[in-house]
């Protein structure tokens, strides 16, 4: 149970990190970093359709509601030209790129065995992590892990380039050194993945042709910014947070609670300076859905709340579509 606080107080660690950052306005000179150009691997639009980037944000477990989301994208058929995903989103959105079935994805979020990859037992990390360190002469980088349990689990389900996906992606890293926001869009897909989602002190830094990452939800943990590199008609955003309402104090009285509550507020403050860069914000109800869990209810209710969520939304969606189509044909 104590290893599950220190996962916690990782993601306290990296929420106040970008707080502290303050995600900057649209119009500012904020540099973001394209390993290469999003561009380079757009997937060309109907020609009758407006072309439809989806942004998924970090979140943990709460981030499973994305799942209910492309379900209903999937359902009506709602065409995804490019997805931008940071963290868990990453994780989410690159199975779905790569066509991994929904229902697949989320058996495995039922089953924990996602979660388990994301977040493994610590236990042993700790134990050998001198041993780790005497080893490699104290070379390596800080952290209990190096991401290997979400990158072996990543090497079974996905292709090994981001040239093989089905739908264009860009995974959302932090570069440690210049501190800028980075689109990873070529190269070792899973290894990019596992560095989007590298959650300071809890995984190590993850080093990519020379650059060090850490997760990409240190200053875009809602990449809409990135999102509008991608070329779309269309920005859709997902975020995973949960809604800030007051709560009963007794629930401060645990490490638990406190630390979730102070992440929850951090996630909100991060994520709300990005939703004017999106022409749909997609909102799920995920406010009892804690960042780290198994409980196969609670995922099932969380997917549950994507779907109602995209439901909900996906009359203006298609008001939004169909608005961009009439234009484009108008020119």
């Amino acid at each position: 149970m104590k290893f599950k606080f220190i996962i916690l107080f990782a993601l306290l660690v990296s929420l106040n990190s970008a707080v502290k950052a303050k995600t900057p306005s649209p119009d500012s000179n904020e540099k973001i970093e394209v390993t290469p150009s999003p561009m380079d691997n757009a997937c060309p639009a109907d020609s009758k359709l407006p072309k439809i980037t989806l942004v998924l944000g970090g979140g943990g477990c709460k981030a499973l509601a994305e799942i209910g989301v492309l379900k209903v994208f999937e359902r009506n058929h709602i065409p995804i030209h490019y997805i931008v995903g940071t963290s868990a989103g990453a994780i989410i959105g690159a199975l779905y790129a790569a066509e991994v079935p929904l229902a697949d994805i989320e058996e495995l979020a039922i089953d924990g065995k996602l979660q388990g990859a994301m977040n493994p037992n610590l236990t042993f990390r700790v134990i050998t992590l001198p041993l780790v360190k005497l080893i490699h002469f104290g070379k390596i980088y800080a952290g209990l892990t190096n991401g290997s349990d979400l990158e072996k689990f990543l090497r079974k389900k996905l292709p090994s380039e981001f040239a093989n996906l089905k739908i264009p992606f860009a995974a959302i890293a932090t570069d440690l050194e210049s501190g800028n926001t980075c689109m990873i869009t070529n190269g070792d897909l899973c290894k990019a993945i596992v560095a989007s989602s590298a959650v300071p002190v809890l995984v190590r830094p993850v080093t990519i042709d020379n650059t060090i990452f850490i997760d990409g939800g240190i200053k875009a943990n809602l990449p809409t910014n990135c999102a509008q590199l991608t070329g779309a008609d269309l920005i859709v955003a997902v975020p995973a947070d949960t809604p800030i309402r007051k709560v009963n104090k007794r629930e401060f009285r645990s490490l638990r609670g406190l630390t979730a509550r102070i992440t929850d507020i951090m996630e909100v403050e991060i994520d709300k300076h990005r939703w004017q860069e999106a022409n749909l914000v997609i909102y799920p109800s995920i406010g009892d859905t804690p960042a780290i869990t198994k409980d196969p209810q609670i995922i099932k209710d969380t997917i549950s709340a994507g779907e109602a969520a995209a439901t909900e939304a996906l009359p203006r969606l298609k008001t939004l579509i169909k608005s961009k189509t009439s234009s484009s044909s108008a020119k």
